[in-house]
């Protein structure tokens, strides 16, 4: 049985790939923190402790509002488990109660899950319940992932009766397929930081060491949004005119999304401003507003737009 006490927020990592949102929503948490402020009890956390590291897997909101309330400590049911159990506790974290998940949330939960070691031989509906989205939804992301190298084919798959099936198996024969002519040879990419060789162009995860295509937005391992500061100053080893052409049209859609949220958040700019800086971090928030302002700037620049 977990135990319920008091933790220092303070010793509770948020840094283990178990946040399972897609992004905290500033404005709950805000709430939470006038709510706390007015003496409001809130459910504990979830952590789990491996020994040494107090991972957070549920809760990421109140922490943070906590924190911003200026309390040091806060109610958490301790669980005795690994990085890896709390990223999977995770996962399934909010699906009934909570703060509402909303589509980005549930795929990003869908993603992680099928890239995470114990849910590689799961089967679809072993994945669904666990994070609480449709089966086909899981079949329609492991299609895709398996698809684009971010997680390999599994043999085998468990069932929620436990039993085992062979998926190989269930293939036919190599012999019955019908004969094709063979496909031509990818072209290859290299990543910038480690040489290793790739179909195309890929990120090298800082984070985790993951690989994945330059044409999404999160590392598949642990969602990591790739850090705009870091991102290499040079194209990959490999980039072919053809690949470059969908590296910038990839690209450009990346930032018309980032400013297509940005101007369709739904809150006026002096809410966010007040946000930004009753936020322990308005330093650094100003400063990617900062630089956010001065790139787009030059993009309108070079586009000849006043």
């Amino acid at each position: 049985m977990p135990e319920r006490n008091l933790l220092k927020i303070d010793v509770i990592r948020t840094d283990g790939a178990t946040q399972p949102r897609a992004a905290i929503d500033f404005e709950a948490v805000f709430d939470y923190m006038d709510a706390m402020s007015d003496g409001a009890e809130f459910p504990p956390v979830v952590v789990f402790y491996d020994g040494t590291s107090y991972w957070l897997a549920d809760g990421f909101h109140r922490v943070k509002a906590a924190e911003q309330a200026g309390f040091e400590e806060i109610a958490c049911e301790l669980h005795q488990g690994t990085q890896q159990e709390a990223q999977w506790y995770s996962f399934g974290a909010n699906k009934t109660n909570g703060l509402r998940r909303t589509n980005d949330d549930k795929q990003r939960a869908v993603r992680a899950a099928l890239a995470h070691p114990k849910g590689v031989g799961l089967s679809d509906r072993q994945i669904s319940s666990h994070v609480g989205v449709d089966h086909k939804t899981v079949g329609a992301w492991r299609e895709k992932l398996e698809g684009t190298g971010e997680i390999s084919q599994s043999g085998q798959r468990t069932g929620r009766d436990g039993r085992t099936t062979n998926i190989a198996g269930n293939r036919r024969h190599p012999e019955a397929e019908p004969k094709s002519p063979a496909p031509a040879e990818p072209t290859r990419a290299t990543c910038a930081t480690c040489g290793e060789a790739f179909a195309e162009p890929v990120w090298h995860c800082a984070t985790c060491g993951h690989h994945w295509p330059m044409s999404q937005a999160q590392c598949g391992n642990c969602q990591q949004d790739y850090p705009i500061d870091s991102a290499p100053s040079r194209e990959p080893a490999g980039t072919t005119p053809d690949t470059r052409e969908d590296l910038v049209w990839e690209c450009c859609q990346r930032v018309c999304r980032a400013a297509a949220a940005i101007a369709e958040c739904g809150l006026a700019a002096k809410d966010l401003a007040a946000a930004i800086r009753r936020s322990n971090s308005s330093d650094e928030l100003s400063k990617q507003l900062e630089r956010t302002r001065d790139f787009i700037a030059s993009i309108l620049a070079e586009a000849g737009i006043d």
